[in-house]
């Protein structure tokens, strides 16, 4: 399996929006061949067990969360051909747009990651 996991410093009242515009880009995303494309909404990024905090890796401001969203794909390969057809529909762009409005998109952390 090959996943991209995503961290979203998101305000807080902006997280509606936020959520209703992933599920959009989920859709789309599955549309294409994604195995699976999920949000999550965070619960507990302290540091624990001797471990860091991810909020140590995304600074949170006071009126902040921190949202994650993780896309599965088959490798390597799946997912190049399913992003290479998500970045040519152009409700992806539009939805990319929208998130401009949400979010600040240079402090969102991201990462893909294959299973070993």
């Amino acid at each position: 399996m090959y996943n991209v996991l995503y961290l979203y410093p998101v305000l807080k009242q902006n997280k509606e929006r936020f959520i209703e515009i992933n599920k959009m880009a989920s859709v789309i995303y599955k549309e294409y061949g994604a195995i699976e494309d999920d949000t999550y909404q965070s619960t507990f990024i302290d540091a624990i067990y001797g471990c860091k905090g991810m909020d140590s890796s995304v600074e949170l401001q006071e009126n902040e969360t921190l949202m994650c969203s993780v896309s599965t794909f088959n490798n390597k390969h799946h997912h190049d051909v399913v992003l290479k057809e998500v970045d040519a529909d152009p409700r992806i762009e539009e939805l990319y747009n929208e998130m401009l409005n949400v979010i600040d998109m240079s402090r969102v952390v991201r990462g893909e990651f294959e299973k070993v």
